[in-house]
């Protein structure tokens, strides 16, 4: 796809962290999580429904913070619709692709900024949780689960079944909902996407 194409998508939209962190995550979410037929044009109509689906997981690195979870969820409408309006079912995905790749320094800064490090500390089990995430986040970069669509930058949705995935790990029943509770609380792991930003190396050796 040509710069041409996608020249519909505004920097403006990213002018804050948050903002950035908002974009991000809603491309990431219309990549992985979203029909395009059906589920672009309602979000971009329906009055309170993007701001239901960005919400849990933005609040987690916006830690409830109101104001800055406003400024994070307001461009996605924006985007939203100048995606609907400007791109074809047959280009939907290269475009988000497009996107990714061409904003990816932005996208990247600004969700590890947000990562929520605190999570992954302490011990599950007999496991350090910093080590188990790192384990973790090798085994997805070196495919060692099952994946779905993985963008151009990295970024990947998990189709292994959480309850296969963590059994590589030798772990409990309760330890593996809390270990999939602190993937999600850290940003590592949402909707069982992984952004490409957490599987690079430099992310993975500081994890400590």
């Amino acid at each position: 796809m040509t710069e041409e194409a996608v020249s519909w998508f505004k920097k403006d939209w990213m002018a804050t962290d948050a903002s950035t962190l908002g974009i991000y995550v809603t491309l990431l979410i219309l990549r992985f999580r979203v029909r395009y037929r059906t589920d672009v044009p309602r979000l971009s109509r329906e009055e309170g429904l993007l701001e239901t689906r960005l919400k849990p997981y933005l609040a987690l690195f916006l830690q409830d913070k109101q104001e800055l979870l406003k400024e994070a969820i307001a461009p996605g409408r924006a985007f939203i619709t100048a995606l609907s309006d400007n791109t074809s079912f047959s280009d939907f995905e290269e475009a988000l692709d497009d996107i990714e790749m061409d904003f990816y320094e932005n996208f990247k800064d600004a969700y590890l900024r947000h990562a929520n490090r605190n999570a992954m500390t302490g011990t599950i089990a007999d496991h350090d949780t910093s080590a188990l995430i790192k384990t973790f986040l090798s085994d997805v970069a070196s495919n060692r689960f099952s994946k779905g669509k993985v963008t151009s930058a990295g970024s990947c949705i998990l189709l292994t079944p959480a309850s296969e995935l963590l059994d590589f790990y030798g772990l409990s029943q309760d330890d593996k909902g809390r270990f999939m509770e602190l993937l999600r609380q850290s940003g590592i792991m949402f909707m069982d996407i992984v952004p490409a930003p957490v599987l690079e190396d430099e992310f993975r050796e500081s994890v400590v």
